[in-house]
């Protein structure tokens, strides 16, 4: 993590500090990770020259302070007791999918607690950082990190997931912490590091639904797919949704958000694909005002990619049209632009991208899927 807001998407972090003694153990941490530094204002003069540039006096009441930097930081390091913090993020707390890191440290430097967010905020991954950098012990109390097992949310930022439902989370965390057989079914054939080497003797695992369904309390689906079946009555489940798909658009001009969101959502449910799964959006950059395409990646949150003619054309796809190249300089747009968006944001692993749906016209719009597959598969599963 880093300090200060950090447009280019590196985390940032903040270490508060409102006592003397705090200040000397939040300066060691502000040192080793480039964090911003918040100190009571009465303190100012005792902040070391060298962090003077990144630090931020303030009037040295934690409450006034929160709302902004839970708005701000993505990881929050607190010098001052325990029970200052437990107290007062309380009214600030959302839920673990988009709270920041919240730590607390003593002010002599012997502790490093992990107190929000210890998975999916990277608070028990700071801790651990922290501990090792400055000679802290790191507390962490998260269930599947002290019984050194998996855990579902920290798979789900190793290949670059998304949880779904996510309140099914606990339900299926507890049950590999009690030691009950848990299912993962990898049916997305990714390489995950929490599933490689020896696992607990309760981690069952699989490559596609098994049959017989083998009797667990609660099963981990890895899967840009719909399920076509569900679950046996009485497991627990949860989806970890890989954003493995790229959309190419091509549109006419002036085409409305809800015409090309209508068109995407109905190709997504004929290939059974979960619209969870979409990572990155393309089209030509001749359409890069687009009020329609530009509104149609924002409600879908992923990023838009825009391509030359040239770029475009040098990408080999089954479906080029003499009439796109008369209109608008290029073969093709909707199925070049979808594998270029990929290559452009591709998930966290080695893969590559091969187009899934060719184009598909729908009204003024057309449409093209590519996805994102590991290196080592071929062929659509």
């Amino acid at each position: 993590m880093s300090g200060g807001s950090d447009p280019a998407g590196e985390k940032t972090l903040a270490v508060v500090t409102i006592t003397r003694p705090g200040l000397l153990v939040a300066a060691k941490i502000a040192r080793a990770t480039g964090a911003d530094l918040y100190v009571s204002e009465r303190y100012v003069p005792n902040i070391p020259e060298d962090l003077r540039p990144q630090s931020r006096p303030f009037d040295g009441v934690i409450k006034n302070l929160l709302p902004e930097l839970f708005a701000r930081y993505d990881g929050l390091v607190f010098i001052m007791a325990l029970g200052i913090i437990v107290r007062s993020i309380g009214p600030l707390i959302a839920d673990k999918s988009r709270d920041p890191a919240v730590l607390v440290g003593d002010v002599q430097g012997k502790f490093i607690i992990s107190v929000l967010s210890g998975h999916l905020g990277g608070a028990n991954r700071l801790a651990e950082e922290i501990a090792r950098s400055t000679g802290a012990m790191a507390v962490v109390t998260t269930g599947t990190d002290v019984t050194q097992n998996v855990a579902p949310d920290i798979i789900s930022q190793e290949i670059g997931a998304l949880l779904d439902p996510f309140d099914q989370l606990k339900r299926v965390s507890s049950a590999i912490v009690d030691g009950d057989p848990v299912l993962f079914m990898n049916l997305e054939g990714i390489a995950v590091p929490s599933l490689s080497g020896a696992l607990k003797p309760n981690i069952l695992k699989a490559d596609s639904f098994p049959d017989p369904f083998p009797l667990v309390r609660a099963a981990v689906i890895i899967s840009s797919r719909i399920a076509d079946r569900p679950l046996p009555p009485g497991v627990e489940g949860i989806s970890l949704v890989p954003r493995v798909y790229g959309v190419g658009i091509g549109c006419n001009r002036g085409t409305s958000p809800d015409e090309i969101t209508e068109a995407l959502t109905a190709l997504l449910a004929s290939h059974r694909i979960h619209p969870k799964s979409l990572q990155s959006f393309g089209s030509i950059d001749l359409k890069s005002d687009e009020q329609g395409i530009l509104d149609t990646a924002s409600r879908f949150s992923r990023p838009i990619f825009f391509f030359s003619r040239d770029q475009l054309g040098a990408v080999s796809v089954p479906n080029p049209s003499g009439v796109v190249l008369k209109y608008v300089g290029t073969p093709s747009v909707a199925e070049p632009a979808a594998l270029l968006s990929l290559i452009q944001s591709p998930p966290p692993w080695k893969g590559r991208p091969i187009l899934e749906v060719e184009k598909h016209k729908s009204g003024n719009v057309t449409l093209a899927l590519a996805r994102w597959v590991p290196e080592q598969q071929t062929s659509n599963p």
